[in-house]
């Protein structure tokens, strides 16, 4: 015995992806979304702070190097505005000044020399200790040194290598009754700030050589923790921290951190802090592998939790997924047999929880719906019936509760058309009723359905003429121009039907139409209980009577028609007629299809 065809649309019994799949991927794609960004966060976070922490570390090494620097170069320039006074001193004589300024140098814990120039920077007078021996006299101090040192009391001048290691110039003015007399330079060691750069170098960056360094204005290194680099004055231009740094740019506010990679393929970060009053910066540099080791360690400890919680994330969400889906199938059999119009069936879900609630609801409808679907057919029986006597959209607006019941109407901007059966009365008198109602039967719903292709509304029915209009109830913009389509499609039609009843009935009907655009009242027309939907004016009064004057097979439509519809229809003046109800005769045109 062949077994029964499934109904039609029945759920199919093969589930290509299970829910239970589903859920157990969504759960768990929802925990490890959860557990994966709080340790991206964590990661994240900490990155942030060990990065700030790093920043804030050089900096502060970088400060502590610079207050050293400062501190020798203060020192120097100490000694040397007070051996200025000194020369100028009037109460001594020149020896006793000359003893005083030795004196000075040889007590100032940074200073092992010191020259005295004239006011014009020429006649060199040195004060050399034995640790300067050999030093090079400038014979002339340049003018653009001068000129600062005297704008701004001191300046510092170039660096250039000595017999120890480099020396940085330094020149004050020497004033006397706010006069300058001369200058007082030295060319002062920076075995100092080396000594302090190695010993910072060591107590923070242990291992890491090229990890502290002093430049100049000229990017070259003053000051290193390998010695030998700042006795030679090597540059420090291919340093990548260094990289699109304007030397002259050097100053107390300029301040960089950066992450870079040395030529040897070395990740590093790093920071460049520009000295108060002279245009030389502090480098502190360190590999990433360094500054960044907490949170290697973290990334570690994050990604070995993440793939832990992963896996307990998996196991529970499939848990907990085959729980929902068990119930789950019951109620997908139970919507398989009321697809089936089992209304007879119920389903017991015993979870206690929504879909136990679910079940029951379910099982109600399966109630309900056997004494709906009765109802519901009647209701489509109505609308249907109403259908054959009102427009469809007016139909749906009133089952809708959307159409005002009331008497009266609105204006609207509206296209009339009325199509009319020529020569009717000779028709009827050839031909038996029944046939005769047969061909109107015919013409009628094909009219019809041409009306609604094209977005109109038929209106009524008058004996063999049917009326039609357009943009009521629904508004719109082109109602002109649909009804155009409409009557040449009436037209082009009824060439078929002629043939059909040429054969059947041994006859052939003509109609002619009448169209006109314009303002009208639409709305309900009637008694409480007795309206109908309509439209009301000169607009449908004018097209009547086109209707009336035109030709078999001919469109006849006014100028308003013929203005609103635009372009793309042939139209040919019809002249002028005179309406009634118009005092001017209305231009006509004759549609051409």
């Amino acid at each position: 015995m062949a077994s029964s065809p499934r109904p039609p649309h029945a759920p199919s019994r093969s589930v290509r992806f299970p829910l239970r799949a589903k859920l157990a991927a969504f759960a768990g794609l929802l925990l490890m979304t959860h557990i994966v960004a709080v340790g991206w966060a964590a990661l994240s976070l900490t990155r942030n702070t060990v990065t700030v922490a790093q920043q804030e570390f050089r900096i502060a090494v970088l400060e502590t190097v610079s207050q050293k620097v400062e501190s020798e170069l203060a020192t120097a320039q100490d000694g040397l505005d007070a051996i200025g006074r000194a020369v100028v001193d009037e109460a001594l004589s020149v020896d006793a000044r000359i003893s005083l300024a030795k004196a000075l140098v040889e007590s100032n814990e940074v200073l092992d020399n010191a020259i005295l120039y004239t006011a014009d920077g020429t006649e060199p007078d040195p004060i050399i200790e034995a640790d300067a021996k050999g030093l090079h006299i400038d014979p002339e101090l340049p003018e653009a040194l001068r000129t600062e040192a005297v704008r701004n009391n001191a300046v510092t001048g170039p660096v250039r290598k000595g017999p120890t290691g480099p020396r940085v110039l330094l020149v004050n003015p020497i004033r006397f009754s706010d006069e300058v007399k001369g200058f007082v330079a030295s060319y002062v060691p920076l075995a100092g700030i080396q000594r302090r750069v190695e010993i910072t170098a060591k107590a923070h960056f242990a291992d890491m050589p090229n990890s502290l360094l002093l430049v100049d204005d000229q990017l070259r290194i003053l000051a290193h923790p390998d010695a030998e680099r700042a006795r030679r004055l090597d540059s420090a231009a291919d340093e990548p921290i260094l990289a699109g740094v304007d030397p002259t740019a050097l100053r107390a506010q300029f301040s960089t951190s950066n992450e870079f990679v040395h030529p040897d393929g070395t990740e590093s970060v790093g920071t460049v802090v520009g000295l108060d009053h002279r245009s030389w910066a502090l480098v502190a540099q360190v590999p990433t592998s360094r500054a960044y080791a907490p949170i290697i360690k973290m990334r570690e400890v994050v990604l070995i939790t993440v793939a832990v919680a992963i896996v307990i994330a998996l196991i529970a969400a499939f848990v907990l997924a085959r729980r929902i889906t068990s119930p789950l199938n019951q109620l997908s059999q139970f919507a398989t047999d009321i697809s089936r119009r089992k209304f007879s069936t119920r389903v017991d879900i015993k979870t206690s929880d929504e879909l136990a609630m679910v079940g029951k609801a379910m099982s109600q409808a399966a109630a309900d719906l056997e004494s709906s679907e009765q109802r519901i057919r009647k209701e489509l029986e109505i609308r249907s019936d109403l259908g054959r006597y009102l427009p469809s959209e007016l139909v749906d607006k009133v089952v809708r509760r959307e159409q005002d019941m009331e008497l009266g109407g609105e204006r609207r901007d509206i296209t009339v058309m009325f199509a009319d059966v020529v020569a009717f009365t000779p028709l009827a008198e050839k031909l038996p009723p029944e046939q005769v109602v047969q061909i109107l039967n015919e013409l009628f719903t094909i009219v019809t359905e041409i009306v609604f292709r094209h977005a109109g509304t038929v209106d009524k029915f008058v004996g063999d003429c049917v009326m039609a209009i357009w943009g009521a109830p629904t508004a719109l913009d082109d109602h002109a121009a649909r009804a155009l389509e409409a009557a040449e499609e009436i037209i082009s039609w009824l060439e078929v039907g002629n043939s059909s009843w040429e054969a059947k009935y041994g006859v052939q009907v003509q109609i002619a139409i009448g169209i006109n655009s314009g303002e009208a009242v639409v709305g309900n027309v009637g008694s409480r209980t007795r309206m109908e939907y309509t439209a009301i004016g000169t607009t449908v009064n004018v097209a009547a009577r086109l209707e009336a004057i035109a030709r078999p097979q001919q469109i006849l439509i006014s100028a308003a028609t013929a203005q609103q519809a635009g372009e793309g229809f042939k139209l040919v003046p019809a002249g002028e007629r005179s309406i009634a109800g118009h005092t001017e005769p209305l231009q006509l045109y004759e549609v051409i299809s």
